[in-house]
């Protein structure tokens, strides 16, 4: 649960996968891309592309850990067919990424109240407290955040998308990218959703 790549000082109007193709085209960021035959996993936001691995999408195709739960029980509603089960786990899968978020939000109140600040020292502000979050998770052995967090069914309090960025709900495709509708990548989805659907 900690940032493996910060890069802050965007407006807040910019949208996430456009900040996403800069750190992308930008070799001088040293952004950590994988290699081979890994990937990171996406969320529904950006395209899935080589080394990208995007949930699938469709106006009746479920992604959100929430919306396989039923109301106030909370209970598992079961995911049906290949498509759902991938996006279920996928899903699972990247939640640590809304609890690493939950956790550095709920620990830094500042972070709510930068709007009045230099965008230079927000950008600071930011940056130290991801670190700061970074060392409490490497070097401290019991942090009541993180051990709340640690429950897989943990949901942060806060949205990951508050703080400088738009929803991604409204994605807009960015062209430059990569490969949008690279074949290869998305029959590697088709199969791994298939594995998972015969295990």
């Amino acid at each position: 649960m900690c940032f493996t790549f910060a890069w802050a000082g965007w407006e807040g109007a910019a949208h996430d996968s456009r900040i996403f193709a800069e750190a992308l085209r930008r070799e001088e960021l040293n952004f950590p891309h994988p290699r081979g035959n890994k990937y990171y996993l996406i969320d529904a936001g950006y395209s899935h592309m080589k080394g990208y691995m995007a949930p699938y999408k469709g106006n009746n195709v479920r992604y959100h850990l929430a919306e396989f739960r039923r109301g106030a029980t909370r209970q598992l509603r079961e995911p049906t067919g290949r498509i759902e089960k991938f996006n279920y786990l996928h899903s699972s899968c990247r939640n640590v990424v809304e609890r690493t978020f939950g956790v550095w939000k709920a620990r830094w109140s500042i972070l709510r109240d930068m709007p009045y600040y230099h965008i230079d020292t927000q950008r600071d502000i930011v940056l130290a407290t991801m670190a700061i979050h970074n060392y409490i998770r490497k070097k401290c052995n019991v942090d009541d955040a993180f051990q709340t967090a640690e429950n897989e069914s943990y949901i942060p309090l806060v949205d990951s998308n508050d703080i400088g960025t738009t929803s991604r709900a409204n994605n807009v495709d960015v062209e430059d990218v990569g490969e949008q509708n690279d074949v290869y990548w998305m029959g590697f989805r088709d199969m791994i959703a298939s594995h998972i659907c015969n295990a």
